[in-house]
């Protein structure tokens, strides 16, 4: 499949920040538009399953968000820590794409955490959010490791590793293992390593943004935005999910149904973290039948 970094964009926002971005929109300007968020570690090319099967029913945009892919770190490491700043970039690339009537996010693993805080912020702005596999509530394992004390000073030697010609065969071996979680029920395709590795190579500060956001107590701010999310809400989440246990998300489904919200949650058997490269055709469905076919 094409990659969606061949139509790579450039948006620059009202904070002096510049994003990449994939944008495809057509008219009429009617059609509904979706915002979509990676996880973390990711980038807009982890949408590339999806985006084909969406682009008959809407208009899209997929950014990387700051510190990740080829976007540049703000600057100020506070700024990756919080999801309300992530949920800031957010609207402010809405801003930047002119999309000023309300629409989509979909958010995978840590963006779906960023489109919670986002609907729970700017309700004006948003129509509806899709989360899948989404970062919740409750810490998973991943992010207790990434928070604990000494963690930035283990990925800055990793980023060296992952630099040095003569450490390929352990710095692979390290990324599978590090990735296994995160592709599992599937094994770890060779070439997802490779990718990895080139891109941790040439742009060792996204380990830095790894535990920056991770830092951030993002599932704590998860519950306290739960209570302020009124638009419709998809929650789809894989039932073998080694990475972020589906019980996660449950939490804040459950949390937005308390406070008067609209939650749907789906669980797919046998799905994993990676369900938006595994799971295309079924989300796709989902999204348009759940959110964008109930857009006026």
């Amino acid at each position: 499949m094409t990659s969606l970094y061949a139509d790579e964009t450039q948006l620059r926002l009202e904070s002096g920040t510049q994003l990449s971005a994939f944008v495809r929109a057509r008219p009429p300007s009617s059609r509904p538009k979706c915002l979509l968020l990676h996880g973390n570690p990711g980038n807009l090319e982890d949408w590339a399953q999806l985006v084909p099967r969406l682009t008959e029913a809407a208009d899209i945009a997929a950014i990387d968000l700051p510190g990740f892919g080829r976007s540049e770190p703000t600057g100020a490491t506070k700024d990756l820590r919080r999801l309300d700043r992530l949920a800031d970039h957010a609207v402010e690339a809405l801003n930047a794409l002119g999309w000023q009537r309300p629409v989509f996010l979909l958010g995978h693993s840590h963006g779906g955490g960023v489109a919670q805080v986002a609907a729970a912020r700017y309700p004006a702005r948003i129509a509806g959010i899709a989360l899948l596999g989404t970062l919740g509530a409750r810490v998973h394992s991943s992010y207790r490791l990434l928070a604990l004390p000494g963690a930035r000073s283990v990925v800055h030697l990793a980023g060296r590793m992952f630099r040095s010609r003569r450490m390929r065969a352990p710095s692979r071996l390290l990324l599978r293992r590090m990735m296994t979680d995160i592709f599992s029920p599937e094994p770890v395709p060779a070439a997802s390593i490779e990718e990895q590795l080139a891109l941790f190579a040439s742009r060792p500060h996204i380990l830095l943004s790894m535990v920056h956001v991770a830092l951030g107590r993002p599932c704590t701010q998860l519950r306290q935005a739960a209570r302020d999310i009124r638009c419709p809400t998809l929650f789809v989440h894989g039932g073998d999910d080694a990475l972020v246990p589906a019980s996660c998300a449950r939490a804040i489904h459950e949390l937005i149904l308390q406070a008067g919200g609209r939650s749907h949650f789906e669980l797919i058997p046998g799905a994993g973290h990676k369900l938006i490269a595994y799971q295309a055709a079924e989300l796709a469905a989902l999204i348009r039948g759940r959110l964008l076919a109930r857009a006026d």
